[in-house]
């Protein structure tokens, strides 16, 4: 017999009994489906956070100060920025992070919004994962001259006008009874760090204000611009720092902490703290690696449930068909042969049921990503990897009841009624 015929011979007792074959794979459809919604969901979640703190800057040291406990002497100035860059070493760009929030009026369509205004230099685009998608960052002789310019979010450009490409639109932003109509210069991905910095969760797209569906946009104007807007002075909570090629970031963070230290004349061991990026990404990495890995042995248990149905399944099979087993060994059939048959019965039970249980599993990671809008991550290496170990449980599984049936006496399975 050729594997041909033991495919068709399977296939057909498979079909002759549909039902219990349906409900012997659905351990193995629960498992597959669990496992992959599970490391596809749990991937696409990791991969979405992963990427917001990217986004955030993860090549740069956050430099912040304990706003709890900060007196005004304690805060960064504008001066230290510029310190900074020069007298600590390692230090290859730094900007300040100064928050701000105001009104916004769209001169275009007259679109009243709530505007995220966030005070930096032309270094922080170094620290963004990406460059402006459309125009460009503005220069230091716009930050010098307290130039009235702003690169924008790209989701707040398409909330806003409807498009992304606003390069040279103006928007008119107005806070502690000033306004300045500043010129959009460039547009970037800076709403999930605007999100963060502001206190969203959900990135610039789901941040509301008062329960109502209030528009908000998030601007990088300059530091300065940003002072003459809001008539505050530049009293910084964090900056982030860049270090050279070749410096370490830890090392440089330490090093600016005990530059702002000295500075300041505040030599409190927690006024001052450094939190590099890029750490951070590996965390969340490893963390939530860690997590899925889990869940998803625990839901690989499963299989083994699953597993253990196929093999009862196949041992009620061998039963029902011992005298078909006896004719067969008696007209000359070898043992690897009538092994070979219900090996083949059991993988292509559980092949199935891997199949079915994909699909679902797909669905499935799909839906569950659905509800907090971002992607699944859903390989090709994972779909073969759990059909191959579906197929492994049909192998494993299967052998007992397939060297039982092989190992029947012709005689005394032809003597069963």
């Amino acid at each position: 017999m050729n594997i041909n015929e033991s495919l068709k011979i399977a296939v057909k007792c498979i079909k002759a009994n549909w039902m219990r074959s349906l409900l012997t794979m659905l351990g193995i459809i629960i498992g597959i489906s669990s496992v992959i919604m599970i490391i596809g969901a749990g991937t696409g979640v990791r991969d979405y956070i992963v990427g917001l703190i990217e986004d955030m800057g993860s090549n740069a040291v956050l430099v912040s100060v304990d706003a709890t406990s900060a007196t005004e002497n304690d805060y960064i100035t504008l001066d230290d920025v510029e310190n900074i860059k020069t007298k600590v070493k390692g230090v290859d760009r730094c900007s300040p992070m100064l928050m701000g929030f105001g009104r916004a009026t769209i001169d275009k369509t007259a679109t009243e919004a709530t505007a995220m205004l966030i005070g930096v230099n032309s270094d922080v685009q170094f620290a963004l994962t990406d460059s402006c998608d459309y125009g460009r960052f503005f220069t230091d002789e716009e930050y010098d001259a307290n130039a009235p310019v702003a690169v924008i979010g790209t989701n707040s450009a398409q909330m806003a006008f409807g498009y992304e490409d606003v390069t040279n639109e103006y928007i008119t932003v107005s806070s502690s009874g000033k306004s300045m109509k500043v010129k959009v210069c460039g547009v970037a991905n800076i709403d999930n760090l605007a999100g963060s910095l502001g206190g969203g969760s959900g990135g610039i797209s789901s941040m509301f204000t008062n329960g109502s569906d209030q528009l908000i946009v998030a601007l990088f104007i300059p530091c300065t611009t940003l002072t003459q807007i809001t008539g505050a002075d530049a009293q910084l909570s964090s900056v982030f720092v860049i270090a050279q090629e070749g410096y370490d970031y830890d090392a440089v963070g330490n090093a600016t902490v005990n530059y702002l230290k000295s500075a300041h004349g505040n030599y409190s061991n927690n006024m001052y703290t450094a939190q590099n990026m890029a750490t951070y990404v590996e965390i969340v990495d490893l963390i939530m690696s860690v997590l899925t890995a889990f869940i998803a042995c625990v839901g690989a248990i499963s299989l083994i449930v699953g597993g253990i149905g196929v093999m009862n399944i196949m041992l009620v099979s061998v039963t029902e068909r011992t005298r078909e087993i006896g004719i067969r060994k008696s007209l000359g059939a070898k043992t690897k042969v009538i092994t070979m048959q219900f090996l083949t019965e059991s993988v292509i039970l559980c092949l199935i049921g891997g199949v079915i249980g994909v699909t679902i599993g797909i669905a499935g990671a799909f839906a569950a990503c659905s509800i907090i809008d971002i992607a699944p991550n859903i390989t090709w290496w994972l779909i073969l990897i759990a059909l191959l170990f579906s197929c492994g449980v049909g192998l494993f599984f299967g052998i007992y009841p397939a060297r039982k049936a092989a190992q029947m006496s012709p005689i005394d399975a032809l003597r069963t009624e």
